[in-house]
């Protein structure tokens, strides 16, 4: 029987901690600007269904004292910003600006003891008409629904958008895919990559003047392209339709495709 708890008793400190849940929300008019900072962790986007921005944070403790890992919100005038915080290099820190270089583990001479493996799950809600700001390091980023200027990144992991049309979509090592009801964006949309593949999907009446440049992969496109520099395995410079707006995609090693929905 000793020898049973005993077992038990290992088995429990083995398994990961259960996970926390933060709640934050704020009523945020047309034009306010919603901000979310990750680290670590996926970051999930969806209209709501009324004027009130809603962000639920899970935190899952892999590895790691968890308290060292927390979620807070701060409000900016008529905005709003929810973050992810390291406390290993200060333990009264409770401000969005700050250093979170530590989010890897505090690795000093006490050893691996220290390492950090924490889990941040963004599942957010953003009221029509509501800027969008979202940043990540390690972790996929997906956007349904957003109607109005988006600035979307991240380092490690993919994008996913489903919108009328984004500012710019960027991440290192990761593909993004876009969908687009409708090409409303403003000035020059910006979509880059390193590692990964680009597809940009379109309605069939796309007006804009597009610019690409690869390393490693090729070129496809749905629509007509009016060639205005030069068009070429490596990277391409023309106008689709009437042109207009701008289209800028990157990307070194992955394919770039534009498809007509």
């Amino acid at each position: 029987m000793r020898q049973q708890l005993l077992t038990l008793a290992v088995v429990a400190l083995a398994a990961p901690v259960a996970a926390q849940d933060y709640h934050f929300s704020r009523q945020l008019a047309q034009g306010a600007r919603l901000e979310i900072d990750n680290i670590n962790g996926p970051i999930d986007v969806t209209p709501a269904t009324g004027r009130t921005a809603e962000v639920t944070v899970t935190k899952v403790v892999k590895e790691g004292d968890g308290a060292l890992v927390k979620a807070i919100m701060e409000q900016d005038g008529g905005g709003m910003r929810v973050c992810t915080i390291y406390l290993t290099s200060d333990r009264e820190r409770n401000s969005c600006n700050g250093n979170n270089n530590d989010h890897g583990g505090d690795r000093n001479s006490r050893g691996r003891n220290n390492r950090l493996d924490v889990e941040m799950r963004y599942s957010v809600k953003v009221p029509a008409g509501a800027l969008l700001t979202v940043e990540n390091v390690n972790g996929n980023i997906s956007i349904t629904g957003a109607d109005v200027e988006s600035k979307i990144a991240t380092v490690n992991g993919d994008i996913k958008f489903d919108g009328m049309g984004a500012s710019s979509l960027e991440t290192v090592n990761g593909k993004i895919v876009g969908s687009f009801s409708r090409a409303s964006w403003e000035g020059t949309m910006d979509v880059q990559t390193v590692n990964g593949s680009v597809e940009l999907t379109f309605p069939a009446g796309l007006n804009a003047n597009v610019s690409g440049e690869l390393v490693s992969g090729s070129i496809t496109s749905d629509f007509p392209i009016t060639v205005e520099k030069g068009f070429g395995p490596k990277s391409f410079s023309g106008r689709i339709g009437t042109g207009g707006r701008r289209l800028k995609i990157e990307t070194v090693n992955g394919a770039i495709r534009l498809v007509k929905r």
